[in-house]
């Protein structure tokens, strides 16, 4: 073992002497170069085999030649040429910031590198630039800021008839929206992608164009047209004679027949994809097709097979320490001998699947994980242990879908910071309370010790020095009630803090149930959402989604405000979720029935009587058939069209308990261009203030409204926000507010 040491450390003391001796001899020709074109290529092989530490600085000094070459004006090189290697170096200082995470400085390079591009003609790579800073941005979680440059790009190049940029932006929109789950608006660009390439007549293009939508829609949950799209790309890369686009055709069909629940069709092609990675001997295509296999086999009820792929995934897995592909087949495997009834080999391989999606913080493994031990106990007739896990995995299945909902992967990163600040809390507040132990230990110490000295003196003196002995004893006794004052006084500081930290938190977790901004601008152009909290969270939300062609969005009123209103919220918007995604209920007046019925099967569970549920005002706008549809529970709605302002009242009842519930009432509008839509809820007008102190009142709500209404949304937005700020003054804020103006 010694000596494997010793020659590890030979080999890498000999590889990092070649390396310097490389740098020293180019740094030797670079003194005696004449041609400033060989000097600054110089630098640039310098940059390729020195160390990344040193690329700063000869990355700098090839930046400085070419300012000092445009200086003298005595240079050889073209205007272009010389922009060229500064765009080489400034490349060079990309690559050492990325890799020091200096992420200021990349984006200055990046930036820089966009005007040279820029100004060299050179389109293509600058609009790669402009990809890294969205790229950059998502992994920042600025997902707003990514979509808004990215959506720039397209309308320029739309603007100018650019097609071709057209195409790659509307691609690169469409996996930007896989990353945040928002799988129709990732088929909706994927398919825009597909039609441009279409009047470019790029068959390259289009091929490729056809196997993104595939992908695409089988994240949509549409296999029927994924197939389709999987076929015609299949045709297109066999005419191509490109093995490995072909084998990405064939797998995507393979996957898709077995979602249809045609096992054998997905066997056939999951062959053809064998022959091709038999003939490629590429070990990675092998192993994505056992992955396909797996579920194939159990599809078929083929077990001996599917056990045969799990296995040989999980050896190489182990062999390459993949800890990924471990856990996905230590998955299989279990899901395998569950169906086998072999209890001691799916104990074996979903213990080691439970340590390691812990350890990758994999939730949807863990999902899983919880599924499989639910159906070993069921089958072992250990119904609490089976309970147990089923409870656990409903749990986790209810805070996936939450997560996934509008941005997944923010929401992922949200939760997760959330659970690391959680842990960081409670440590340092276990190490306050150690401390705390061991400065009462010395205390108790300290007092013992001066107390029993005190009365060997008192005893002593104690004639003399009586009425000394007294003063001292009640400074001692004031002098522990202000230490006991101070430290009552610290442990509520402390506790204040920790309390508005949790809803500092809570605050974020209930932003991430609001839909974005960016979401309602794609649906509704014309908009504007005034969401003002009375506290930290808010009772109020405001809710929308898609469905097909219809677009829904609310404004709603949880009962209470702050923490409680905020809990009531988060329930009473997963019902909505549930109501149309879940029952796929598109009549608003429906939706209301089912969430009202959702929200007191929640409520229900408690052993005490919960009264709470919400008030919303439900607009639903059809833009394909161009119908609008509308449903209130106590919150009316207003419209305006003709400059009249126009009211349809709400059914009196609440989303939740009352005496006499009855269905709500869907009201069918007159869909008329340029028609205004305000949707609100009741904190707007309750709101005290004045000269007098009173209610704004809905009069004077309306009068606002009707009279800024020919202005654009986001103008109206600022205008009744100044007026709601007016009016309260100095009085506290009563009630969560939230108004929304939408204009078709």
């Amino acid at each position: 073992m010694r000596s494997l040491f010793v020659f590890i450390f030979l080999t890498i003391s000999l590889l990092n002497f070649g390396q310097q001796k490389e740098v020293d001899s180019l740094l030797h020709v670079l003194k005696s170069a004449k041609h400033d074109s060989i000097k600054i290529s110089l630098y640039v092989q310098i940059c390729d085999v020195c160390d990344i530490n040193d690329n700063l600085k000869y990355g700098r000094q090839g930046i400085e030649l070419v300012k000092n070459i445009r200086n003298n004006n005595k240079y050889n090189l073209s205007s272009n040429e010389l922009k060229k290697h500064e765009g080489i170096c400034t490349n060079i200082l990309l690559v050492y910031y990325t890799d020091k995470n200096n992420q200021e400085k990349a984006e200055e390079c990046r930036q820089k590198l966009i005007r040279i591009y820029d100004q060299l003609g050179d389109t293509l790579t600058k609009e790669n630039m402009y990809f890294e800073i969205a790229d950059q941005m998502i992994l920042r979680k600025d997902f707003n800021s990514a979509f808004e440059l990215i959506q720039q790009r397209l309308e320029f190049y739309e603007k100018n008839n650019l097609l071709t940029y057209v195409a790659i932006i509307q691609n690169k929109l469409g996996w930007m929206y896989d990353k945040i789950n928002y799988y129709q608006k990732m088929v909706e660009y994927m398919i825009k992608s597909l039609e441009t390439n279409n009047k470019l007549n790029n068959i390259k293009g289009i091929a490729a164009a056809h196997s993104q939508l595939a992908t695409a829609q089988r994240y949509n949950g549409e296999p029927k047209k994924a197939l389709e799209n999987d076929l015609k790309s299949l045709e297109y890369f066999k005419k191509e004679n490109d093995d490995r686009k072909i084998f990405r055709a064939l797998f995507g069909i393979s996957m898709t027949y077995n979602s249809l629940k045609e096992p054998t069709k997905a066997l056939e092609y999951s062959n053809l994809c064998m022959e091709i990675a038999t003939k490629l001997q590429d070990s990675s295509l092998i192993e994505y097709i056992n992955f396909g296999r797996v579920s194939i086999y159990n599809s078929l009820k083929d077990y001996k097979n599917a056990e045969i792929c799990a296995k040989n995934l999980y050896v190489r897995a182990i062999s390459t320490e993949n800890e990924f592909n471990i856990l996905n087949s230590s998955l299989s495997l279990s899901r395998i001998y569950v169906d086998l009834n072999r209890h001691k080999d799916v104990f074996k391989y979903v213990t080691l699947a439970d340590s390691l999606a812990k350890k990758l913080n994999d939730i949807h493994a863990q999902k899983n994980v919880y599924a499989i031990k639910f159906d070993l106990y069921n089958n072992m007739g250990d119904y609490k242990k089976a309970l147990d896990n089923r409870l656990k995995y409903e749990k986790l299945n209810d805070s996936i879908t939450t997560l996934e909902n509008h941005s997944g992967i923010e929401k992922k990163a949200l939760i997760s910071e959330f659970e690391k600040n959680e842990q960081k809390t409670k440590e340092e507040q276990r190490i306050k309370e150690n401390k705390a132990i061991e400065e009462k230990k010395t205390q108790k110490i300290i007092t013992l010790s001066t107390t029993a000295g005190l009365i060997l003196v008192f005893t002593l003196l104690i004639f003399v020095f009586r009425n000394y002995r007294l003063k001292q004893k009640s400074n001692i006794e004031l002098e522990e009630k202000n230490n006991l004052i101070s430290i009552q006084k610290h442990l509520v500081e402390e506790k204040q803090k920790e309390i508005i930290e949790s809803i500092s938190y809570a605050k974020r977790l209930q932003e991430a149930i609001l839909p974005p901004q960016v979401f309602i601008d794609s649906n509704l152009p014309h908009n504007f959402v005034l969401y003002k909290p009375k506290d930290i969270v808010a009772g109020d939300f405001y809710w929308s989604e898609r469905f097909e062609n219809l677009f829904f969005i609310a404004a709603a009123d949880s009962t209470g405000h702050g923490v409680p209103g905020a809990m009531v919220s988060v329930v009473c918007s997963n019902a909505l979720n549930r109501a149309l995604k879940e029952f796929k209920l598109t009549e608003t007046g429906r939706i209301l029935d089912k969430t009202r019925e959702l929200v007191l099967e929640t409520f229900e569970k408690s052993a005490s009587e919960v009264k709470d549920g919400m008030d919303i005002s439900l607009l639903c706008v059809d833009t394909k058939n161009k119908n609008i549809f509308w449903s209130g529970a106590n919150n009316p709605l207003w419209y305006i069209q003709n400059a009249e302002l126009k009211e349809i009242k709400a059914d009196k009842q609440p989303i939740g308990k009352t005496d006499y519930p009855k269905p709500f009432t869907t009201h069918q509008i007159e869909y008329k261009e340029n028609t205004i839509f305000y949707l609100f809820t009741d904190g707007f007008a309750d709101q005290f203030g004045g000269p007098n102190g009173k209610k704004f009142k809905y009069k004077q709500f309306s009068d606002l409204i009707l009279k800024n209404s020919n202005l654009p949304q986001k103008k109206q937005a600022e205008i009744i926000n100044k007026a709601f700020l007016d009016w309260k003054g100095d009085l506290e804020q009563v009630d969560d507010v939230c108004v929304i103006g939408i204009m078709i």
